[in-house]
């Protein structure tokens, strides 16, 4: 018993020199800044969608590229690094020319289409869209079609949507997009 103790307190003493905040700090300086071409921008550890996601960007916010490999770009984050699709980071130029007046909606991702075999009529939805582009509300103006399940498979569908920003005079807004499907 004397010796397994004595065995587990040396291990622990050798284990205790060992600082478990030796965190190498990344001081690599960056080959460029760019710009959240998206809503978001999802970093990973790894340059492979299936990689762990460490963090995300919002839209508009600037990111230091450490390196690139292929269509991945190394980004610099709180932590260390990860990796990002390059096609989803802007450059200046592109950034700048985005937070241009835009005071109509354009979709980044738009409503998937619903469909239902044999509908007819209109439907006329309302979401509310905020300063991001996202759509925080839905709701039915108008629906001829008859179909309950058709209304809430769209309104669905319309909550996925995202918009880029409607910025006027320099400052994005919210703002109310009216969405129309024929049957």
């Amino acid at each position: 018993m004397t010796r397994g103790f004595l065995i587990a307190v040396l291990v622990l003493a050798a284990c205790g020199g060992e600082s478990t905040n030796d965190v190498a700090t990344d001081t690599r300086m960056p080959i460029a800044v760019q710009y959240v071409r998206g809503a978001a921008l999802t970093i990973h550890v790894k340059p492979n969608d299936a990689s762990a996601v460490v963090t995300s960007y919002q839209h508009g916010e600037s990111v230091s590229i450490l390196s690139r490999r292929g269509e991945w770009a190394e980004v610099r984050t709180a932590a260390g690094s990860g990796w990002a699709h390059s096609g989803e980071l802007a450059d200046a130029a592109e950034a700048s020319k985005a937070e241009a007046d835009n005071v109509k909606p354009h979709f980044i991702r738009g409503p998937e289409p619903v469909t239902q075999p044999g509908a007819t009529g209109d439907l006329v939805l309302e979401a509310d869209v905020n300063t991001d582009g996202v759509v925080t509300n839905v709701r039915t103006i108008s629906n001829t079609t008859g179909s309950m399940s058709l209304e809430m498979r769209n309104s669905a569908s319309l909550r996925q949507a995202v918009f880029t920003p409607v910025v006027r005079h320099g400052r994005r807004e919210a703002f109310v997009y009216e969405h129309r499907v024929h049957y």
